[in-house]
């Protein structure tokens, strides 16, 4: 049930997990831990829906890179970017949490198998259709791989009547934490302030962090900074690590067998390179999208092709009037971005109004990311043109030596990954593989904050599948000391 910002404090007295924001994380972890029987508090900073005043905390300054402004690539209202999410969702492969060969880095401290059992619990959670096995293609270094590509759930309204209904699950709106007490190497409260300046502080036996992929960054490094790091004693890696998917139309293509890559079935087909292809071309993994032309579209390349290849040209017209039917298609990526120490988020010197200082993006794309996507687009061209399954015609940015990126267009996917960094070790992370604060026994962080890599696959699926594989954790403990 939903409860006012004035009785928060009086009310966590009794409360087992306090869950600080309310996107797909936390939403998760709310309802799940709810009816198991805790009591849980989920504390919101924006409102039931979108409000100025709220996402007018998330604007920042980026330096480097081209990037969407802050302000716009997320949302701070309940439900989070859920509300804007497009449904798109597929794990992570195997191979994303170990470390590849061209950047150690990428490693994580668990396996898949560690999320593996909760894939079924966070596809219910997320409404995700089946889809059918990854597929290796003969002789390409690439498989197809599908997305569930359903209709996208928003988890505020999928979960409406838990929220305003259960007697064990209470949130309150316009509820920002401002700061944390640590004593004795636990959070002994947390003070949450709203939009006309009251303050209360929450008590809690746990407490979890799950406000994004940006967000989390910055409170951990504004807490820390006003207890003067002892929240987290070893902060060398606060922010740090922070990652995107790269997002960018690469390139076009003439299939002339569709059938080799199901574009004779389907509009949309996605690739990927194999494990084998990662090591061996030196790169990071990445996602290939071919979408299908319309006939006007693929003949006008044709006709294009002409140009360059007059004798290639001239064999698609006789096929074309045989009846073979050939397929253009546009290609665009989504790939990998290397774990880099100096890609961060950092507090400015500007406030919000809540007294917080804004995120401040330090991001750069290094050579290994140019390097994986000219690589992964190398290895289909040369594929189509062995195999003679068609021809492929790179973006002229792309086509560049050195390759030089995109500076508008979609940029990037608004997948925030990284900043408090899941490690085995305080010295090289944030969290612990239980993703507990190295100094803090009952502080977590969800969400995709924790994430060591990111693989080229859209993050909402991992983050709950973790958020999930915490609340396990969590009842453990709950139990342990009942």
């Amino acid at each position: 049930m939903y409860i006012a910002f004035e009785d928060i404090s009086e009310r966590s007295k009794a409360v087992d997990v306090c869950i600080i924001g309310a996107g797909a994380a936390g939403i998760s972890m709310a309802v799940t831990l709810t009816e198991r029987g805790h009591r849980v508090l989920l504390c919101e900073g924006g409102d039931a829906d979108y409000s100025e005043r709220s996402q007018e905390c998330y604007r920042g300054e980026v330096i480097g890179e081209p990037y969407i402004p802050l302000y716009g690539a997320r949302l701070r209202h309940l439900g989070g970017s859920t509300n804007h999410w497009g449904g798109i969702c597929r794990p992570l492969d195997r191979y994303d949490f170990t470390a590849k060969s061209a950047a150690s880095e990428t490693d994580w401290p668990i396996g898949r198998d560690a999320l593996s059992p909760y894939y079924r619990p966070a596809a219910s959670v997320l409404d995700l259709a089946p889809t059918p096995a990854d597929q290796p293609i003969t002789g390409s270094g690439l498989k197809r791989i599908y997305f569930s590509l359903g209709h996208p759930t928003r988890l505020k309204e999928k979960y409406a009547a838990t929220l305003s209904e259960s007697t064990t699950l209470e949130c309150c709106l316009t509820a920002n934490l401002v700061a944390l007490e640590s004593q004795d190497g636990k959070v002994t409260g947390a003070t949450f302030k709203n939009y006309r300046g009251n303050y209360r502080k929450v008590q809690a036996r746990y407490f979890v962090l799950a406000c994004g992929g940006i967000e989390n960054s910055r409170l951990l490094l504004w807490c820390n900074q006003q207890l003067n790091g002892q929240l987290i004693p070893q902060a060398g890696t606060l922010g740090r690590y922070w990652m995107e998917h790269p997002h960018a139309t690469v390139g076009q293509a003439l299939i002339f067998e569709p059938a080799a890559l199901g574009l004779d079935e389907d509009y949309n087909v996605f690739l990927s390179p194999t494990a084998h292809s990662i090591s061996s071309r030196q790169i990071l993994n990445c996602g290939l999208r071919l979408h299908r032309m319309n006939a006007e579209a693929t003949q006008e390349l044709i006709d294009e092709l002409a140009d360059q290849a007059p004798t290639l040209a001239g064999r698609l017209r006789i096929w074309q009037a045989q009846g073979r039917v050939i397929h253009g298609a546009v290609l665009r990526a989504a790939w990998e971005q290397e774990p880099r120490f100096d890609n961060r988020i950092e507090l400015s010197e500007e406030l919000d109004e809540l007294g917080v200082p804004r995120s401040r993006l330090v991001w750069q794309q290094s050579d290994l990311d140019r390097h994986t996507i000219r690589e992964s687009m190398l290895l289909l061209g040369e594929y189509l043109c062995d195999s003679e399954v068609g021809r492929l015609q790179l973006a002229d940015w792309l086509a560049d030596t050195p390759v030089q990126l995109p500076t508008e267009g979609e940029l990037a996917g608004r997948h925030h990954m990284g900043g408090t960094r899941m490690s085995l070790n305080a010295e090289q992370g944030i969290v612990n593989p239980d993703c507990r604060l190295f100094a803090q026994d009952n502080f977590y962080v969800a969400d995709s904050s924790v994430f060591a890599s990111a693989g080229h696959a859209n993050p909402t699926l991992t983050l709950v599948q973790l958020a999930l594989r915490l609340c396990d954790h969590l009842e453990s403990r709950l139990t342990q000391t009942a």
